[in-house]
């Protein structure tokens, strides 16, 4: 006898094949068989009848890195259908983090990960796997191992090319992180302290993974006019580490670089490909994206942590410099006021009292209820907040959206970051239905087939996800049934914080997570490991 039967539902496995009516039973936590009619009985039976059955949809980039300790971590998650999370991305995981360097880290991570609210301290990545497989999971978790993380847990926010007794400590890091299960290494070039590296120390500082496999998920040194020189490097650097390479939140920030900009950009995925480079890449479906307001910055603005980044801010004639950079397009770094506007870049995160009005409002709106000029506004808000703003910003376009979903190499994940407070972008409730919804029911931007395909055997196989991904014999029992015309993604820029809806059933290694919208508390995620 099974433990589940779903019954009578049109099961989409996740390959890409076409759909097809079939029973799905589980054993054990496992997917026992998938067949036209299981006849065998079932502690359980559900009518899946005019339903969808699919895998459950894997995000592999969040940054829930700390998030996952705090009570209600997995309700937004699992409500969208997702039953597996990858965090550390973008460079910028919670760890290694040795004590001497805790608290610098903690504040420059602080607009991307929140809040550190671990159960107790943790330094090595061993140790905070420990403690994530000590905390009941609603959902699977992985994470990755941060390249700038690692630089800062060895150096901090200092610029400069990385003594040999730096370089031999980062690697020994970057090796412990593997050991201990990183499914792999995110780099975020344009961050400090990785913005640091040319192509060159990058080779040096990940020689550990050079031949053995290990995925380079990065997200690239610019997006906007610099978005090509910037993706030829990735490309270049996995060539010599001989790394498979996997570009995050694939896109082209700015007016002047759409449409053009990504034809040439995807392009240039192929011709990789063609010599032989395993490279693809992943974007969520939303315009906007959300990272820290000093981003904003030169990257020579950026050394030192907050600490100095605060100082600089409240210098007159720092300030005035800044005015000058924004006002004129930049080849050596991404000039993201100069590319979309103070008027595309809402600050949705502030932790003093006295800033929260203006939580949600763009620098242009909060300049002028302060009477100030937008550059000296922006300057004041991140040195009064000790740089811990976050921010929406609008830099794409929905045509290129469309192309990269389109793109046969291509995933889908939310980039969902989890600020303390303020108001998140949309994508943390609902980027996966989204898609369902948007460029499948409304638009057939891609067939059911390969829209379930992206969300769950692709990036299953971007990052080795073993047992993941598709509904076949011995797989693991991560099942989602829902129907297509109920699914709701109602987050909007202005309200974001409303739970995706529609899935009659969420399941987590044969668990029921979720039924008709309601969370059950079940707690059956396991970490994942590479």
């Amino acid at each position: 006898m099974y433990d589940l039967l779903i019954r009578g539902g049109t099961v989409v496995d996740g390959s890409g094949d076409a759909a097809v009516p079939a029973d799905v039973a589980v054993l054990d936590g496992k997917i026992a068989a998938v067949a036209p009619r299981v006849e065998s009985g079932a502690a359980r039976v559900i009518d899946a009848a005019g339903r969808l059955v699919t895998p459950g949809f894997i995000d592999i980039h969040r940054h829930a890195d700390v998030r996952l300790f705090s009570p209600g971590f997995g309700e937004a998650e699992l409500r969208q259908g997702l039953t597996t999370v990858v965090n550390g991305n973008c460079g910028l995981s919670a760890v290694p983090c040795p004590a001497a360097r805790r608290d610098e880290i903690h504040a420059f991570l602080q607009p991307v990960i929140g809040d550190v609210n671990a159960p107790a301290p943790f330094e090595t990545f061993a140790e905070y796997l420990a403690l994530v497989r000590q905390t009941p999971l609603p959902l699977n978790v992985g994470m990755l191992v941060g390249n700038g993380t690692v630089r800062a847990a060895v150096r901090g926010y200092a610029p400069g090319v990385l003594t040999p007794g730096e370089l031999a400590a980062a690697r020994g890091l970057l090796e412990d992180a593997l050991a201990s299960g990183a499914l792999g290494v995110s780099m975020g070039i344009v961050y400090a302290p990785e913005y640091c590296y040319d192509a060159d120390g990058f080779a040096q500082v990940l020689a550990p993974v050079r031949g053995a496999g290990v995925p380079l998920v990065t997200h690239v040194r610019g997006e906007g006019d610099t978005f090509h020189q910037s993706l030829d490097e990735v490309i270049d650097i996995a060539r010599r580490l001989e790394a498979p390479l996997h570009v995050s939140h694939f896109k082209c920030i700015g007016r002047r670089n759409w449409g053009h900009g990504m034809t040439r950009a995807l392009k240039m995925l192929d011709e990789a490909r063609e010599s032989g480079l395993r490279a693809d890449c992943d974007v969520y479906p939303y315009t906007a994206g959300s990272t820290q307001l000093l981003q904003i910055l030169p990257p020579w603005f950026l050394d030192g942590g907050a600490p100095a980044i605060t100082r600089r801010l409240r210098d007159p004639a720092k300030v005035e410099e800044l005015r000058g950079i924004f006002a004129k397009p930049s080849g050596r770094f991404e000039n993201l006021v100069n590319l979309i506007g103070w008027e595309n870049i809402r600050c949705t995160t502030f932790t003093r009292p006295e800033n929260q009005a203006y939580t949600g409002m763009s620098v242009a709106k909060i300049a002028a209820a302060r009477g100030e000029d937008p550059c000296a506004c922006a300057c004041r808000l991140l040195a009064e907040e000790e740089c811990r703003i976050s921010m929406v910003d609008f830099i794409t376009s929905e045509e290129d959206i469309r192309a990269v979903l389109r793109y046969p190499y291509s995933n889908v994940i939310s980039d969902a970051v989890y600020p303390s407070g303020g108001t998140p972008h949309p994508r943390l409730y609902a980027a996966f239905p989204k898609v369902l919804i948007d460029y499948v029911r409304r638009e057939p931007v891609l067939t059911l087939e390969q829209a379930v395909h992206k969300m769950t055997a692709r990036p299953a196989s971007v990052l080795g996800l073993r047992g993941k991904g598709l509904l076949r014999k011995g797989y693991d029992a991560d099942i989602n049934v829902f129907e297509l015309g109920r699914l709701a993604a109602d987050a909007s820029y202005e309200n974001p914080s409303v739970f995706a809806s529609g899935f009659d059933y969420v399941f987590v290694g044969g668990a029921a997570a979720v039924e008709h919208d309601r969370i059950t508390g079940v707690r059956a995620g396991r970490v994942v490991t590479r």
